[in-house]
């Protein structure tokens, strides 16, 4: 049988979708209408609101992509006959300070655990830190901080805020371990090693072997934390441990961005 994928062409999906073997990818605009056939497994991967370019001031955008849309999908699932269905969360639910994009996250998860619990089905709710590699969206910390190294290009930089930083294929190796075996419950994928944004930045300045171009801010996001870090770690209860470190990240970001711009 198949698999459904929604946000098959984000980071972390399109890392997915090279490990399926056969899936059908459903696009942000059709989960509302279409019409599921018989499937294994369901990968929910869409969200809106957390990227740069989201309009977060678009509260029915949120909405839709983070609760509505999961709801049409629901409400055709067997969960009696399914292997598993995964939705992919986000490890700021936790975080002190919320935004839309993550209350509406945390509502999704409640939905879920009611289906869970109401069907004995299983749902596997995934919050993965702060994901990177290869691939890693431009706007974010890392990709940015290597062309201030290796193009000059200046940025504001706030130092102190901490992240768990996992890569996106240990991401793509627990969403597959659990999925395969039908792990119940919230899992978190992260290294449980926090970074901070100058650790972080040190780090990209040894590889490239350039200074970056930084302007230094009190603060630039109001969520941002120093005790952004992993502390569940039941996914390893199930044969899952992240193996690629932040450095070994990079300096294979690092290698692509130059192979890219020679």
């Amino acid at each position: 049988m198949i698999s459904y994928v929604s946000g098959s062409s984000g980071f972390i999906g399109k890392n997915l979708t090279e490990r399926l073997d056969t899936f059908v990818s459903i696009p942000h605009a059709k989960l509302s209408t279409i019409k599921l056939e018989t499937f294994d497994c369901f990968y929910f991967l869409s969200a809106y609101g957390n990227m740069p370019g989201h309009t977060v001031t678009d509260d029915s955008m949120v909405l839709k992509a983070n609760i509505e849309d999961l709801i049409c999908i629901l409400n055709q699932v067997d969960f009696g006959h399914i292997k598993s269905f995964v939705f992919l969360s986000t490890s700021s639910v936790k975080l002190k300070v919320q935004t839309m994009y993550s209350r509406t996250k945390k509502a999704a998860e409640e939905i879920l655990l009611s289906f869970a619990e109401k069907y004995e089905a299983p749902v596997c709710i995934i919050r993965p830190l702060t994901v990177t590699g290869v691939g890693d969206q431009p706007g974010h910390l890392i990709p940015t901080l290597i062309r201030s190294c290796l193009e000059g290009e200046a940025m504001n930089f706030v130092p102190q805020p901490t992240h768990d930083f996992v890569n996106v294929e240990d991401v793509v190796e627990g969403i597959l371990s659990l999925s395969k075996n039908r792990a119940r419950g919230i899992f978190e994928l992260g290294t449980g090693i926090s970074h901070t944004n100058k650790q972080v930045l040190d780090i990209v300045e040894g590889v490239t072997g350039k200074k970056a171009n930084v302007n230094i801010v009190p603060s630039l996001r109001p969520y941002d934390n120093e005790e952004w870090v992993s502390t569940n770690f039941k996914a390893r209860s199930w044969g899952w441990m992240p193996k690629i470190t932040l450095e070994q990240s990079i300096k294979g970001m690092v290698e692509v961005y130059k192979n890219e711009h020679s």
